[in-house]
């Protein structure tokens, strides 16, 4: 096992966003989140890596350690290295003073055949347009591969996607879940927040419906898809389009 959270309660002041969930993680398994705006998707990939500013109980253990209880400086050893983290708005992320080149060169020491091997893995095969651009230049698929990239680059075992393919076009969306598939096939693991169950469909292996900041359904995807319990399951499921 790969990643055990237990019992996770996050508090932002005296509000609680998080309330008690628990899952585990396999290697080259891919778990989707899924969950309407608000119930607590993000809050939960950013408090495994304490990107947030919240108060956090309870335990996240990732190959023997608990996430939680860690230093800044070894959760700094951990995050890049062993947990990636693709994050929903690529030009929120990437710096728009640099070119790519220099963001993706600062993850991986300067080498710039790693960062080529790891663009041409996301579909972006035109590598040296690529790192001499600046994120303006690049469309927001473009972008999108870019920050995936950036999150693979020093081969963690363990990626947190957030909401990977939100406004990216089909086709390009199509590209993004070959990614995982891919990652998958190479055991390493995701754990995808999502709101479409078509991206579920596409790529998941187990789901977790979240809703205000409660756990109310988990199960392997053809035991969401087949018999969901919950209404509120049920509601996400008829709202989805699904090829």
């Amino acid at each position: 096992m790969l990643l055990k959270v237990e019992d996770l309660h996050v508090f932002y002041g005296s509000r609680e966003v998080l309330k008690g969930v628990s899952f585990w993680l396999d290697y080259g398994q891919i778990v989707c989140v899924v969950g309407e705006s608000g119930s607590g998707k993000t809050t939960l990939l950013k408090s495994l890596i304490r990107l947030n500013r919240a108060s956090v109980k309870g335990k996240a253990i990732f190959k023997g350690k608990n996430l939680l209880e860690l230093s800044e400086k070894e959760l700094n050893r951990i995050r890049g290295k062993e947990i990636g983290f693709i994050f929903q708005e690529p030009s929120l992320y990437l710096d728009p003073l640099f070119k790519v080149r220099e963001q993706l060169l600062e993850c991986c020491e300067e080498d710039k055949k790693k960062a080529e091997e790891v663009l041409r893995e996301v579909g972006l095969y035109e590598t040296d347009r690529i790192l001499n651009s600046y994120p303006h230049q690049l469309s927001g698929g473009q972008k999108q591969r870019v920050l995936i990239a950036m999150a693979l680059i020093q081969n963690p075992s363990l990626i947190l996607a957030d909401e990977p393919t939100t406004a990216l076009d089909v086709s390009t969306q199509k590209k993004v879940l070959q990614i995982f598939r891919n990652l998958k096939r190479e055991g390493k693991s995701i754990l995808l927040v999502t709101h479409d169950f078509g991206v579920v469909a596409e790529v998941g292996d187990y789901v977790l419906v979240l809703k205000e900041g409660k756990v109310v359904e988990e199960g392997d995807v053809y035991k969401i898809f087949e018999n969901p319990r919950e209404d509120y399951t049920k509601e996400l499921l008829s709202s989805a389009f699904i090829d």
